[in-house]
């Protein structure tokens, strides 16, 4: 998430070393919030982030964490406030982390800068393929029956997506005529509503992508593996990192924090889905996770 105030002064909370790495690399002068009792990797330097600019509080101590913040962005002029949920979570009990990040949020809503939105599934999906960035073979379908035709013309296994009363986007692969006539039925029953998007189901070693944009600048903070793939080759790596950023521009998206799931495979890096995952927590996300055999909440293969 991302507090604007003024320049490209930023502080980092709690971040792990992509975020510094990344923050550092895309030349922002930054402060650094961490634990009062140092954690086994604060035993590592920080690269551009000198002693006096690493700021130490008890992250069970919500009011303690709130006023830190505050007094270092006034007295500071810091422009922006950084953090991935997923750093947040590591090391605390689950409690400390849910209270510091919506310390955040509130920090967030008092300065009345909203976070940034990215489209729905479909319109990524016409984004990507409209640029020939990441372009995989997707078709939208106005009823369940056009979908569950175009399904079997593809032919299976597919990835259907489809959005719910809420708005909230839902994701399920169907491999065989089985799994797709128990999708219709799920999709009949919970009232999912037109345009359904049938896409071809990408293979290759998966991995998530956790980005921050500030004014427009995406910085990469992780990329992390999923379930067995491989480590990445350094040029996997930099195919991976301008295939988000990519998405990113051609969506016009100017600040927050997404999390992509990108394969790799013969054809290169692909992306699958992306999500704002900080959305996703405080009930107002628009995409949700999956499992292979019928309509759950996440990412997509």
């Amino acid at each position: 998430m991302i507090i604007r105030q003024a320049a490209e002064r930023v502080v980092l909370v709690r971040p792990g070393p992509g975020l510094v790495n990344a923050a550092t690399v895309a030349g922002l002068d930054i402060w650094v919030v961490s634990d009062a009792a140092p954690r086994p990797t604060d035993a590592l330097p920080l690269p551009g982030v000198p002693p006096q600019r690493l700021l130490r509080v008890d992250f069970d101590d919500a009011a303690a964490l709130r006023a830190l913040l505050t007094d270092t962005v006034l007295e500071r002029g810091i422009g922006q406030i950084l953090y991935l949920a997923s750093d947040l979570e590591k090391g605390l009990g689950r409690s400390a982390a849910a209270a510091a990040e919506e310390v955040l949020r509130e920090l967030t809503a008092s300065r009345g800068r909203p976070p940034g939105r990215l489209p729905d599934a479909v319109t990524i999906r016409r984004i990507l393929n409209e640029s020939r960035t990441s372009a995989v073979r997707a078709e939208e379908a106005q009823t369940v029956t056009e979908a569950c035709s175009l399904a079997e013309e593809f032919p299976l296994p597919v990835v259907i997506k489809s959005a719910d009363k809420a708005g909230c986007w839902w994701t399920v692969a169907v491999h065989d005529r089985a799994g797709l006539t128990r999708w219709a039925e799920q999709a009949v029953t919970a009232r999912h509503s037109a345009p359904y998007l049938v896409e071809e189901f990408l293979t290759g070693a998966k991995f998530r992508v956790d980005t921050l944009t500030v004014d427009g600048m995406h910085l990469v903070a992780d990329i992390a593996p999923e379930g067995s793939a491989p480590p990445l080759r350094d040029a996997e790596q930099a195919g991976i990192r301008s295939t988000v950023r990519a998405l990113l521009d051609l969506a016009g998206y100017e600040s927050g924090t997404t999390r992509t799931d990108v394969l790799v495979g013969a054809r290169g890096s692909r992306i699958a889905a992306a999500t704002e995952p900080e959305r996703e927590r405080s009930g107002n996300g628009r995409s949700r996770p999956v499992p292979a055999s019928g309509i759950e909440r996440g990412t997509d293969r």
